[in-house]
Order: C-alpha cells, then structure tokens, then sequence
C-alpha cells in the first residue's frame, strides 16, 4: 500500500492553485508555481506524470541569468 503524506481533498487543493498560478502568471518557473501550489516540485511532477496539468520544461542556466537585470540591481547597491 502506498503512503501519502496529505488526503485526496488537499492534493485537490494544491493542484487547483498550481493551476490557477500557472494561468496568472504563465511564463513563471516550476519552483515558483510549487511555492504557491503549497507542495513540493516532486508532487508536482507525479501530477503530471498522471495527466492532471502540464509543467513548463525546467529553464537552462542562461535562461536564468537573462531573466533578471543583474546590473540594475547591482548597481544600486
């Protein structure tokens, strides 16, 4: 038998807001919409391993770095 960690009704929950997150915001990164659904990246996955939603592909190095201005924060300091 399987362990689960939450019920049904809450993995509900937290697949409902990933959801709602992912349509506000929709070029936000897997933590980010992990951060809001309340879960892990992992529960994440196993829902769409099972076909509940699609997760964007995981951004590369540079897609990181040319997402923030480094220079306009840096260079407040």
């Amino acid at each position: 038998m399987k362990r689960h960690h939450y019920k049904e009704e809450e993995y509900d929950k937290f697949l409902a807001r990933a959801l709602e997150f992912m349509k506000k915001k929709p070029d936000a990164c897997r933590t980010r919409i992990a951060k809001y659904a309340g879960v892990g990246l992992s529960v994440l996955e196993r829902f769409e391993s099972e076909g509940k939603l699609t997760l964007p592909k995981p951004m590369t190095k540079k897609q990181v770095r040319n997402k923030y201005k480094w220079q306009d924060t840096l260079g407040k300091l």
